[in-house]
């Protein structure tokens, strides 16, 4: 116990000599948290919107006003020329066109069903697809709110029509039975977990773990490959220090400094994005410690494999890359290709974000936590196992 206490000395005051490197352990992530908790969201706001109203009724312009008054739309500009909204969406200065047509008011209140039309910018086939969303939910509760007759509120639902280039109406998914119905149903939405549908309360714990991981696999894999370059580590050899003492008093102080930086790094997000922690920090502390394990391990793994600094870094990027993406921190996974999703499996950042995001948010306890606690730990055994015989085969 006394050499790996000497070695975890050593280590600290190598670590605590430069403020570089506590900067580079507590700062930078709290930057990096921020920025990218703001930054990356699923929201998709100030679509850029031309409305063109060739009725200019009482009803066009209350729609019309629907739209100005949220910040999911942008009014870009009113026009009524065809040629001039087609040159603004092919410039990239508008993403979607609402075209009332004349008589709108008058058919909608014969109880006829007029058409509106949306026309989309597709390129981007996500923003496209939410943006119609929000179409038809502004329709829909502008008709709740303002439209008396349930005839009329059904035809209005049915009048928005959405263009991408072929013209396909909406009208033609409903049929003429619901357009007719003059009952309507009412329907009462409640939010668990996230009752303000805040991004923010989603994205930045996955975010936190993500830091997590980048920090604790880049020092380690890092830091013993500096070791080896400026030749201390065949020093080290020659010490009374076995092997076993020698890795854990290289791994023990990233793992220790890791671990307080995950917690610094919540709690600074807590403070920034006004999102509160719902579950056990103790619970969420032990299932850190064991998600180490594993970064730590793939750190030794890859300072086993390279030879410099440089080398490190950048195959440290390679696994990485792969874990970030296959996480469903940026892409849900079940929109992967099957065998996408089968690999995953193989991913203990997949299970490290759900953690986090269950004890975050839901407050979740420990047995419900195990169908992602077995997998990561099982995981983290291998790894880490792997890389301590890798590295001491490496070092002999």
């Amino acid at each position: 116990m006394q050499p790996i206490l000497y070695m975890l000395r050593k280590e600290f005051k190598q670590i605590f000599r430069t403020r570089e490197m506590l900067a580079i352990i507590f700062v930078m992530p709290v930057i990096q948290m921020a920025v990218l908790g703001f930054a990356i969201t699923n929201e998709v706001k100030h679509i850029k919107l031309i409305i063109s109203d060739h009725d200019n009724s009482r009803i066009s312009r209350e729609i019309a006003d629907q739209f100005s008054n949220t910040d999911r739309f942008n009014i870009v500009g009113r026009e009524t020329d065809g040629q001039v909204i087609e040159s603004q969406i092919h410039g990239w200065n508008a993403q979607m066109a609402l075209i009332i047509p004349l008589d709108f008011q008058r058919d909608l209140q014969r109880n006829q069903q007029p058409d509106l039309q949306i026309i989309v910018d597709g390129l981007d086939g996500n923003t496209a697809g939410v943006a119609i969303g929000y179409a038809q939910g502004i329709l829909t509760e502008y008709a709740a709110k303002y439209l008396q007759n349930p005839r009329q509120q059904t035809a209005l639902m049915a009048a928005l029509s959405a263009s991408s280039g072929d013209g396909e109406s909406l009208q033609n998914q409903l049929s003429a039975a619901q357009r007719n119905r003059p009952h309507t149903v009412s329907m009462q939405q409640r939010m668990w977990y996230n009752l303000n549908l805040d991004s923010a309360q989603y994205m930045v714990p996955g975010i936190v773990a993500l830091l997590l991981t980048i920090i604790s696999m880049m020092l380690s894999s890092i830091s013993l490959v500096r070791e080896r370059e400026i030749g201390t580590l065949e020093q080290l050899m020659v010490t009374p220090l076995k092997r076993y003492q020698l890795l854990l008093g290289k791994l023990l102080p990233f793992l220790i400094l890791a671990f307080i930086e995950f917690f610094v790094v919540l709690q600074a997000a807590q403070i920034i994005f006004s999102i509160h922690m719902q579950g056990s920090y103790v619970l969420l502390g032990w299932m850190t410690l064991l998600y180490l394990f594993t970064t730590l391990g793939l750190g030794v793994f890859v300072s086993t494999v390279t030879g410099s600094q440089q080398q490190a870094f950048f195959v440290s990027w390679f696994f990485l890359v792969f874990m970030i993406m296959m996480s469903g921190l940026f892409i849900p996974i079940e929109n992967m290709p099957q065998i996408l999703q089968k690999l995953t499996y193989l991913n203990p950042l997949r299970y490290f974000i759900a953690i986090v995001r269950d004890v975050f948010q839901k407050g979740a306890t420990a047995p419900f936590l195990i169908r992602e606690a077995l997998p990561m730990a099982l995981l983290g055994l291998l790894i880490f196992t792997f890389s301590v015989l890798n590295f001491r085969k490496r070092v002999q």
